[in-house]
């Protein structure tokens, strides 16, 4: 013990790094057991990889454990350091400290009190120096190494996402392996593992192999982009559970990983976690018994530090990994179309099912979607087939994939159309291909389609060039996207140029700063239809379809021609919880009505109280319905026809962005 303080207070000491990591590999623990991280991790002040968390399970007997960090500390000066943050698996803070001198040493005796289950360390980036305006001068980075002496395990959970956010490795700094070697617990159940990886584009380096606890029953196939842009290896079959050595040779400069299935990467050959045990589960419409996809949120007083959600598929099936003795809490959604379920499971459970029911019924012929979401091939977090899972999950009818884009290079979006297309199923479930545009000065999402220019074209003549390219066949057509995103800051002066634009994104920028911007436009006599989307990156933070918007088909079936043409004709209103319909004598939004008076009809169906329904003509409130917190409403108004354009917008006061909200139904004058 005495010779171990000694080490301890030598090497905090210490500024030589190479000496100061072989005496922390020295330390002696032969009694002990000990896990420990490649050489090495790292987090820097990106918002993309500013955060790294880290795990470790604690099993019942263990009463406590030592978790030791080496830190490279931050290799310039910085205005805030990179900071560590200890969580108990309740999700309380247990210690927080900050990153010290370079090349020191530090180690947290960490007393468990009964508090087994899952811990988590979450490692925070640097921040670089700010000049007299507030900006970063620089970027600040910081490499580690942890390790955990005691009867724990240590790992990592990685997401799909490599491109920005995945777990970010370096070569050694150290003095420690240019080999990384993880093992991979794959439980049963489980017939497909995708790992994808951003390596350096160097082919010597980095090379990576897959070890199975037999040999022959998966197959491997590499596939995605070029070296130095995402790649994935798939590996499928059947019987491919067990423990999986993932092994990574060469290692110099950076690498990510990620992985589809967020599957554990443990710092050991041998865990001291059980292997989950999978659970079967159905989800169900109530009112029928029919399988319907749905969202679940796994959770459990052991394991709140670590999220897990599962997507049920196209008939609601789908299988929870489950750690055998935790507690569980399901919760079960469909979008604000349903309910949520609650429901308590097990390990031990032979088969869940949930039953969830409608709180919003749609009138026949009306569809809803979301025409824009990212995933791994540009800055989403998750993979093309997830993203589409998830969209039927959330009660969707169609998805657009929207990765960012531009110019002749656009490999990547046309790879994320291919990995999603096998969830098209016309009349059940539509996958769209689209392009967010990407500009420095606007983004536009093309939807159907995607063009080969440089991002020096004019928002006009992109416009333009899209148009051109619609076919009746073939219909395509673009919106302009967050207008008044700082990101885009070119974008609502543009959209004031213009004499044509088929669709505007409201909703996902500042408001009501963007509502009022395409008001202007109506006023102006530009045909211009309003549309929102969640602009998800992310299913699990960002669910898809949390704004989305609704079109009418009647009795044309549910394709991608046929909703392309909807959205461009314009029979369709935008909600984030309600249904909201309105005639004006008859006639749906998008269509023209004339004469000296109109009949306006309202009717709402709505997830949560409203307060009032405001009737809006050429940009001024023209009638408002007070609503008196209720949740369903009809009404009926006579108006004389002195306007160009009326829309309905309901809301639920104080929230100044409408819960939902009509497109026009234009007046011929």
């Amino acid at each position: 013990m005495e010779r171990n303080l000694l080490l301890r207070r030598w090497l905090d000491r210490s500024r030589l790094v190479t000496v100061a990591f072989s005496c922390f590999l020295l330390i002696p623990a032969w009694s002990q057991r000990i896990c420990q991280t490649p050489d090495c991790l790292m987090v820097d002040s990106t918002s993309a990889a500013r955060t790294l968390h880290l795990y470790i399970f604690v099993p019942p007997q263990t009463g406590s454990y030592r978790l030791q960090i080496f830190d490279g500390a931050d290799e310039t000066p910085v205005s805030e350091p990179t900071t560590f943050v200890l969580i108990s698996p309740d999700g309380k803070e247990f210690k927080r400290w900050q990153s010290g001198n370079k090349g020191t040493f530090t180690e947290q005796e960490v007393a468990v009190n009964g508090q087994w289950g899952i811990w988590r360390l979450t490692v925070t980036g640097p921040q670089p120096p700010k000049d007299e305006k507030g900006r970063a001068m620089g970027l600040a980075r910081n490499y580690f190494m942890v390790r955990t002496v005691g009867e724990v395990d240590l790992y990592l959970k990685p997401e799909p996402v490599v491109l920005a956010r995945g777990i970010r490795m370096s070569g050694p700094r150290f003095g420690g392996s240019s080999v990384h070697r993880w093992t991979v617990q794959v439980p049963p159940a489980v017939h497909r593992v995708r790992f994808n990886f951003l390596r350096p584009k160097e082919e010597e380096t980095v090379a990576v192999s897959v070890k199975l606890p037999h040999p022959k029953s998966g197959r491997q196939r590499w596939g995605g982009l070029p070296r130095g842009s995402l790649e994935f290896l798939e590996v499928t079959g059947i019987g491919i559970d067990g423990l999986w050595q993932l092994t990574l040779e060469n290692v110099k400069g950076i690498y990510s990983i990620g992985i589809e299935q967020e599957l554990r990467l443990f710092c050991t050959e041998k865990p001291l976690m059980p292997m989950p045990r999978p659970v079967p589960v159905t989800t169900l419409l109530d009112e029928t018994g029919e399988g319907i996809p749905a969202r679940l949120e796994i959770s459990s007083v052991k394991a709140g530090t670590e999220s897990y959600i599962v997507f049920t598929d196209s008939w609601g099936n789908g299988v929870l990994h489950l750690l055998p003795s935790l507690p569980y809490t399901i919760t079960a959604s469909r979008g604000f179309e349903f309910n949520r379920q609650v429901t308590a499971a097990d390990a031990s459970a032979d088969r869940l099912q949930i039953r969830l029911a409608r709180v919003l019924k749609r009138p026949a012929g009306w569809f809803c979607g979301d025409n824009h979401a990212h995933t791994v091939y540009s800055d989403g977090n998750d993979t093309p087939a997830q993203m589409a899972a998830a969209a039927q999950a959330e009660g969707l009818d169609w998805l657009t994939l929207t990765d960012h884009g531009v110019g002749p290079l656009i490999q990547q979006v046309t790879i994320a159309h291919e990995e999603a297309w096998s969830f098209n199923q016309p009349g059940r479930f539509v996958i769209i291909p689209g392009e967010e545009f990407t500009t420095p000065i606007y983004h536009a999402n093309i939807i159907n389609g995607t063009v080969l220019e440089l991002p020096t074209i004019p928002l006009k003549s992109l416009i333009d060039k899209v148009l051109s390219l619609d076919q009746q066949d073939r219909p395509i057509t673009i919106k302009l996207n967050h207008p008044r995103w700082s990101g885009t800051p070119k974008a609502a002066d543009l959209a004031r140029e213009l004499d044509r634009l088929p669709l505007m994104e409201v909703w996902n920028s500042p408001e009501p700063e963007t509502m009022h911007l395409w008001w202007d436009l109506l006023n102006k006599g530009v045909r211009v239809l309003a549309e929102t989307s969640t602009d998800s990156h992310n299913r699990k933070t960002n669910p898809l379809g949390g704004r989305r918007t609704y079109i009418y088909l009647g009795d044309k079936p549910l394709t991608r021609e046929n909703i392309v043409i909807a959205l461009r004709e314009g029979p369709s209103f935008l909600s984030r919880g309600a249904l909201l319909l309105m005639t004006v004598n008859g006639q749906l939004p998008g269509q023209t009505v004339s004469g000296d008076n109109a009949t306006v009809r309202i009717e709402l169906i709505s997830a949560l109280p409203v307060s009032r329904i405001a009737l809006i003509a050429d940009g001024q409130v023209v009638h408002t319905f007070e609503v008196a917190q209720k949740k369903e409403f009809k009404a009926e108004i006579s108006l004389p026809l002195f306007f160009r354009w009326i829309i309905a917008s309901a809301y639920a006061d104080p929230d100044p962005v409408p819960l939902a909200m009509t497109n026009p139904v234009f007046v011929q004058r």
